[in-house]
């Protein structure tokens, strides 16, 4: 499935979830942003296994595309989404999931 191409121009995958579908008809899989990380900017997914119910429906809800997006969103799904990619990529991994990865559970 061609899911298109994230900012940096890399293909965009399944995410951790597999395909999710919006309540606008949609489907997400990864919703991704740009943070500094050793000194450069990196792509990391927001939709990671470790978001509580609260902050994964934030996600689910909200348009990754409107102006207010970013300054409406709860930090710690930032917080939750470097932690996360720091610890895959410590282990030799991109921060997105990958084929090898299996589907997490959506938040309760």
């Amino acid at each position: 499935m061609d899911y298109g191409k994230r900012a940096d121009n890399t293909q965009k995958g399944s995410g951790f979830f597999g395909e999710i579908k919006r309540p606008d008809g949609n489907v997400m899989t990864e919703v991704s942003i740009g943070v500094g990380l050793n000194g450069k900017e990196t792509q990391v997914p927001l939709i990671v296994p470790t978001l509580t119910k609260q902050e994964f429906d934030y996600l689910l809800k909200n348009d990754p595309k409107a102006k207010t997006f970013m300054s409406k969103m709860p930090p710690t799904i930032i917080d939750k989404a470097v932690e996360h990619a720091v610890g895959r990529m410590k282990q030799g991994k991109s921060p997105f999931a990958d084929p090898n990865d299996q589907p997490a559970e959506l938040p309760k």
